[in-house]
């Protein structure tokens, strides 16, 4: 009979769709798939899934579908805090990093809103305790602890950078073992980012929502993340577009400065092409398209140099 022969076939095809993606939640007590979407796409076949509530903060892991190189990512995805676009610049871009050997972790984080320090700490913890649930279960992904990092897209970047410059932060009281375990990333990537609070550099949207519309001089001089850049802050990736008519290319000019005058290992790619947004750059016939391999090719010249302990 050839039906014996045609399972183990079957077997293969049908694992990786069934099982390929797993809801994590990442605070006790809590369920997934409780958070509000919207899918903007207008083809059935087509996902462009974007989160406009949060109420069940999660990661999405997507295994490695190639050879693994037992590195993990935390995306981050943006979307200046009105939406999380989980496929766009979540599920996509883990789909392309599944396929360099990456464990991707698709963050559904808790989004700032109107200016309210608790809305923003809530968004800074969850980004803190995925970071300390993926190195706490290193050996259940067969990933190395020391090589976990954060991979931030427009305001998701500010979060990202966040967590790269000041991963010990005390955002939120302890609620397990899990959160003695260090926030720190290995390395950082910045994608088209939001980084800096200053008037000229900023969107002023993003800012908005995190720090509200009234915000002193003070605090855009304390929270700019090119400000708060130390040696300590992970090595880190920076992407854009020179046409981003939405995030000033100045961010990433100026991180890329605060990096080097910290002496903190750096790599950036100014693209000509993409405007603001561009995700994976799949879909576009530019350069710009590239940026996920000059990552991962970055990313892996720093395996053998890596020596942090956690």
């Amino acid at each position: 009979m050839k039906f014996p022969r045609l399972f183990p076939l079957f077997v293969l095809l049908y694992l990786p769709a069934a099982f390929a993606n797993k809801e994590i939640p990442i605070w006790p007590n809590e369920v997934s798939g409780n958070n509000k979407v919207v899918n903007f796409s207008k083809k059935p076949t087509i996902n462009n899934r974007a989160v406009t509530n949060v109420d069940s903060p999660e990661m999405i892991y997507v295994p490695p579908a190639g050879k693994n190189n037992h590195s993990a990512v935390l995306i981050i995805p943006g979307g200046g805090f009105s939406y999380i676009m989980q496929d766009a610049e979540g599920l996509d871009v883990a789909k392309v990093l599944s396929q360099k050997g990456y464990s991707s972790f698709v963050l559904l984080y808790r989004m700032p809103r109107d200016g309210s320090e608790i809305n923003r700490n809530n968004a800074f913890s969850d980004v803190q305790r995925a970071m300390r649930l993926i190195r706490g279960q290193a050996t259940e992904y067969k990933i190395a602890a020391n090589q976990i990092g954060v991979m931030g897209f427009s305001a998701g970047a500010f979060l990202a950078a966040n967590v790269s410059n000041s991963p010990d932060a005390n955002n939120y009281k302890a609620v397990d073992a899990q959160d003695q375990i260090s926030a720190r990333p290995d390395f950082t990537a910045l994608i088209y980012p939001v980084l800096s609070l200053k008037n000229g550099v900023t969107h002023v949207g993003t800012r908005t929502a995190m720090y509200g519309k009234d915000i002193s001089q003070q605090d855009i001089e304390q929270y700019s993340q090119e400000d708060r850049v130390t040696a300590k802050t992970p090595p880190t990736f920076l992407a854009q577009a020179l046409d981003d008519g939405t995030a000033s290319p100045k961010n990433t000019l100026q991180m890329f400065d605060a990096l080097r005058q910290n002496h903190v290992k750096v790599e950036m790619h100014l693209f000509q092409q993409g405007g603001h947004g561009f995700g994976t750059g799949q879909k576009k016939n530019i350069p710009a398209k590239n940026w996920p391999t000059l990552f991962s090719d970055w990313q892996a010249s720093l395996v053998p140099q890596t020596s942090s302990t956690h």
